[in-house]
C-alpha cells in the first residue's frame, strides 16, 4: 500500500491514530489481538487487495500462545519466529512481549465503497477520461453489510454495527478548480483540496429515523464533489472506519427524551409569541424605510447644491489668483516700462539725429551713382563706334590681296617674256623680287587680318562689357532714387517717433499709477475668496459627510425592512411547518426518539461483540480497524509498513465524540 501520500496532519491519519489509541486495557496476563485491515480499492471502489496487520500484545512475556486467524500468507513482521497453522488455528512461539504479523484475505469487509465518475452530465469510466476536461462530478457512496437482527422491548428489529467512516479526498488544485461539496468540509492549502467527510453507514437505518431528522443531523452516507476539471487525474481516497470510537455507552436512561417533547411544546407556545413579534418588527421596519427614503432624497439635494457650490467657489477662487498674478505681474512690468521709457525716449532722440545726417550723406552717393551711369552710357557709345571702324579695317585687308595678285600676275608675264642670256639674271633677280613683295604682301594682309579679328572679338566683349555695366547702373541709379526718396520719409517718420515716445513716456507713468491701485484692490479680493473657499469646502465635507452616511442608513433600513420581513417569512414556517408539526402529540418523529436509548444499547452490544476481520482466539480481547484507499499506479507498495501505527501519534478524539452524543443528549 501506498503510505507516501497521507501527510501527519491529513484526518485520515488523524482518525486512524484515534481509532489505534482505543486499544482495550485488561488486566493482567491478557492477551491484546489489535487487527488494521488495508485494502487497496479499484477506481469504482470494489476490493483489489486486502492484507490484514495483526498486533498481538501481552503484559509479559508471549511464550507459546494460540490464535484464530483466516489469512492466508501469513508473515511474521518483527522477527524470526515461524507459526504452527493448522486450518484457522495458529501457534505461536514468541520470546518477547508482543507479535506482529501480516497475512491476506479476500473476506467481506463491513463496509463497501462505491464510487462514480461523471464528466459533464453523462456517466463515464475515469480510465477513460485521463486528462480530458469539463465538469466533473464524483459521488463517494458507503453502505454498511453488518447487519444483525435484535430484539428491542419484544419487537425483531434490524441494526447494523455501528462504524464511524472518516473519508479524505486530495485533489490537486492543478487538475480541479470550484470545487463543492454536498457534505463534510473543504481544506484548501493552494496545492490541494483536501476534503474531509465523517459519516455513519447505516445509523439511520438502525434508528429508524424519520427523514426530517435525518435531514437535521445530516446523516448522509454519500459524499458528492462536483467541480471543473482541466486535465482529469484520479484523485487520492481514504477511507478509516472503526467500530469501537463512538463511546454510545455513554448514552443512557439518565438521557430524558422527554424533557425533550417539554422544550418542544414550550417552543411551539412561544413560537405564537415569536411570530406576532416578528409581523410588528416588520411593519414598523418597512415604515421606517419609506419615511427615511424622503429625507434621503432632500439630503441628496442638499448635497448637489453643495457641490455646485463648492465647484463655483473653485472657479472664481482660479480666477481670483490668476487675477491676483496678473495683477502683481502687469504693476512690476509696467514699473519697469516706466523706468525704460527715458531710455528709450533718449534712445529715439539719438536714432532720428542719426538717420539725418545718413539721409543728407546718401544724397552724394545718390549724384554720384547718376553720374557714373551716365558715364557709363557714353562709353558704351564710343566702344559701339570703335568696332565700327575695326570693320573697315578688316575690309582694307583685301586691298592689299589685290594688290598682291596683279604682282603675280605681272611676275607671270615677265616669267613669260624672252630675254637674251646676258639680261637672263636680271630677269631672274626682277622675278625673285616681284615673289618677295608678293609674299610680304600677302603675310602683311593676313597677319592684318588675324590682329584685326583678335581686336574685335575683345572689343565685343568689351562692349558686351559696358552694356552689362551700364545695365547695372542703371538698376543701381533707380533703385538709389527710390531708396533716396523712402530715406527721405524714414526721416520724416524718425522725427514723429520721437514725438510719440514723449507721449508714451508720460501715458505709461499714468497706467502704472493706476496698476498699483489695481493690485491692492485684487489682493483683498484675494482674502474674501480664500475666506468663501473655506467655508464652501467645510459645508461641501459636511454635506458629502451626511449623505454618506445617509446612503448607509437607507441600505440598513432597506436590509433591516427585508431582513424583518423575512425574519417573519421565516418565523411563520418555522412556526408552521416546523414547531407546530415537530411537537404533535400523534407525530411519528417525537415516537420514533422514545425507543431510541434502547436500541443504543443493543448497538453498543454488536459494536463490542464486532472486535476482530481476520479471527480471533476465545479469551483474547480484540479490536479492528479499516483502512481503505484507491489505487494508484505511478507508486510502489509499501507492505511492510502495514502494521505499525505509532503510539506518539495518539490524538484526542473528543470532537467526533462529543458530536455523536449530541445526538442523543440535546
Amino acid at each position: 500500500m501506498n503510505n507516501k501520500k497521507i501527510s501527519t496532519t491529513s484526518v485520515i491519519l488523524l482518525t486512524a491514530s484515534m481509532i489505534a489509541s482505543n486499544t482495550v486495557i485488561g488486566f493482567a496476563d491478557e492477551l491484546k489481538k489489535d487487527e488494521t485491515v488495508y485494502s487497496i480499492l479499484k477506481s469504482n471502489g470494489d476490493v483489489d487487495e486486502n492484507i490484514v496487520s495483526t498486533w498481538i500484545k501481552g503484559d509479559s512475556k508471549l511464550g507459546e500462545i494460540k490464535d484464530k486467524s483466516e489469512l492466508s500468507n501469513i508473515k511474521n513482521l518483527n522477527g524470526d519466529e515461524k507459526p504452527a497453522i493448522d486450518g484457522d488455528n495458529i501457534t505461536w512461539n514468541v520470546g518477547e512481549d508482543d507479535l506482529y504479523y501480516r497475512g491476506e484475505s479476500n473476506k467481506t469487509l463491513p463496509i463497501d465503497v462505491n464510487i462514480k465518475y461523471e464528466l459533464d452530465g453523462k456517466k463515464v469510466n475515469p480510465e477513460d477520461i485521463q486528462g480530458k476536461s469539463g465538469k466533473i462530478k464524483m459521488i463517494i457512496s458507503l453502505k454498511n453489510n453488518e447487519l444483525r437482527s435484535v430484539n428491542v422491548d419484544g419487537k425483531d428489529r434490524d441494526i447494523y454495527v455501528p462504524f464511524m467512516t472518516a473519508t479524505e479526498v486530495i485533489i490537486p488544485r492543478d487538475n480541479f478548480k470550484d470545487i463543492n461539496v454536498n457534505s463534510g468540509k473543504v481544506l484548501d492549502d493552494g496545492k490541494n483540496s483536501d476534503i474531509t467527510f465523517v459519516s455513519l453507514p447505516g445509523f439511520k437505518e438502525s434508528l429508524e429515523l424519520d427523514e426530517d431528522l435525518i435531514n437535521m443531523m445530516n446523516l448522509k452516507d454519500t459524499l458528492i464533489i462536483e467541480g471543473e476539471t482541466t486535465n482529469f487525474k484520479n484523485p487520492d481516497i481514504f477511507i478509516v472506519a472503526t467500530p469501537n470510537n463512538l463511546d454510545l455507552d455513554e448514552v443512557n436512561e439518565d438521557t430524558k427524551l422527554s424533557d425533550l417533547k417539554n422544550s418542544l411544546k414550550e417552543l411551539k407556545e412561544g413560537g405564537v409569541d415569536l411570530l406576532s413579534g416578528a409581523k410588528q418588527l416588520a411593519d414598523g421596519n418597512s415604515e421606517l424605510s419609506k419615511n427615511y427614503a424622503n429625507f434621503d432624497k432632500g439630503v441628496k439635494t442638499l448635497d448637489n447644491g453643495a457641490g455646485t457650490l463648492n465647484s463655483g467657489i473653485k472657479q472664481l477662487s482660479d480666477g481670483t489668483s490668476q487675477l491676483t498674478t496678473g495683477a502683481n505681474d502687469l504693476s512690476s512690468g509696467l514699473n519697469q516700462l516706466n523706468s525704460s521709457q527715458g531710455e528709450f525716449q533718449s534712445g529715439v532722440s539719438t536714432y532720428t539725429s542719426s538717420v539725418g545726417q545718413l539721409y543728407n550723406a546718401y544724397g552724394g552717393i545718390n549724384t554720384g551713382i547718376q553720374s557714373a551711369y551716365q558715364g557709363s552710357t557714353k562709353l558704351m557709345e564710343g566702344i559701339n563706334s570703335g568696332a565700327s571702324g575695326l570693320d573697315s579695317l578688316l575690309a582694307s585687308t583685301n586691298q592689299i590681296d589685290d594688290v598682291a595678285s596683279k604682282i603675280n600676275l605681272i611676275i607671270e608675264t615677265v616669267n613669260a617674256i624672252q630675254v637674251p642670256k646676258d639680261q637672263q639674271g636680271l630677269k631672274d633677280s626682277l622675278l625673285q623680287k616681284g615673289r618677295e613683295i608678293s609674299g610680304g604682301l600677302n603675310q602683311i594682309a593676313e597677319g592684318q587680318r588675324e590682329g584685326i579679328s583678335q581686336l574685335k572679338g575683345g572689343m565685343g566683349e568689351l562692349a558686351a562689357g559696358a552694356s552689362t555695366l551700364n545695365q547695372g547702373l542703371a538698376q543701381l541709379n533707380s533703385g538709389s532714387v527710390t531708396f533716396y526718396d523712402n530715406f527721405g520719409k524714414l526721416n520724416g517718420s524718425s522725427n514723429t517717433l520721437n514725438d510719440g515716445s514723449k507721449k508714451l513716456k508720460d501715458a505709461t507713468g499714468t497706467i502704472y499709477d493706476g496698476s498699483q491701485t489695481l493690485s491692492s484692490g485684487v489682493g483683498s479680493l484675494g482674502k474674501g475668496v480664500d475666506a468663501l473657499t473655506k467655508g464652501g469646502s467645510t459645508l461641501k465635507a459636511g454635506t458629502s459627510e451626511l449623505s454618506r452616511n445617509s446612503n448607509k442608513i437607507v441600505d440598513g433600513t432597506n436590509e433591516l425592512s427585508k431582513g424583518s420581513k423575512e425574519l417573519y417569512d421565516g418565523t411563520k414556517k418555522l412556526k408552521e411547518d416546523g414547531l407546530d408539526k415537530l411537537y404533535d402529540e400523534g407525530n411519528k418523529t417525537i415516537g420514533e426518539l422514545d425507543g431510541a436509548v434502547e436500541v443504543k444499547d443493543k448497538m453498543v452490544e454488536i459494536s463490542k461483540a464486532y472486535n476482530n476481520y481476520g479471527g480471533i482466539s476465545e479469551g483474547m480481547e480484540g479490536n479492528v480497524k479499516f483502512v481503505m484507499k484507491t489505487q494508484d499506479n505511478n507508486t510502489d507498495n509499501e507492505n511492510d509498513d502495514k502494521g505499525k501505527v505509532s503510539e506518539n501519534s495518539k490524538e484526542d478524539s473528543s470532537v467526533v465524540k462529543g458530536w455523536f452524543k449530541k445526538l442523543f443528549n440535546k
